[in-house]
């Protein structure tokens, strides 16, 4: 996978080690990891360790602006393959999840990211569908996948995340390359 993915006003790159102080900022409020199904960070150490662990990953990056790309303002994630227990059941489809730090929420920059990332997924690397999953009473990321263009399949109810030790309900969305291509044609 490419390292750097450009749009309009974002730069997508790897996570870094020095990035840890504001990942930790950001991850630290209890509003990103609620929405996004995990713990807030509770040290910067904490947020080195994640990105030792997790941000490394291919397919994961640091969603910057583009006339500031040493700062990071989210995380977006791309994961291939299929996970049967969420209802992907195909090897050439792939997961994406993301999230913005609170600060720069209203400002497009999560659909801008997805956007762009759902067309490399079907350009660059060729994959048969992209999904997202949103959990109930989100409605800021539901509005970001239907932007994108993002439509219901199923929902996911009952989970059981034992990070948080609660029950959730999941909607699952999702976008196949034919409907993305016949879309991108539609607007042009």
């Amino acid at each position: 996978m490419v390292g750097i993915i450009k749009t309009e006003r974002l730069l997508l790159r790897k996570w870094k080690e020095q990035d840890a102080e504001i990942l930790y900022r950001m991850a630290s409020d209890p509003l990103i990891g609620k929405g996004a199904g995990w713990l807030p960070h509770k040290d910067a150490n904490y947020s080195k360790a994640i990105i030792r662990t997790i941000l490394v990953d291919d397919g994961e990056f640091a969603i910057t602006l583009r006339d500031n790309p040493d700062i990071p303002i989210g995380s977006i994630g791309l994961r291939i393959g299929a996970d049967q227990k969420r209802g992907i059941f195909r090897e050439d489809e792939a997961e994406i999840g993301y999230w913005i730090g609170h600060d720069y929420w209203g400002n497009g920059y999560a659909v801008e990211a997805l956007s762009e990332l759902v067309k490399y997924s079907f350009v660059d690397i060729g994959l048969s569908a992209v999904w997202c999953s949103f959990f109930d009473g989100n409605d800021k990321s539901r509005k970001v996948t239907e932007k994108c263009g993002m439509m219901y399949h199923h929902r996911n109810e009952n989970l059981f995340n034992s990070m948080l030790k609660e029950y959730y309900n999941e909607t699952m969305v999702r976008i196949s390359a034919e409907e993305y291509f016949m879309n991108s044609k539609s607007h042009k």
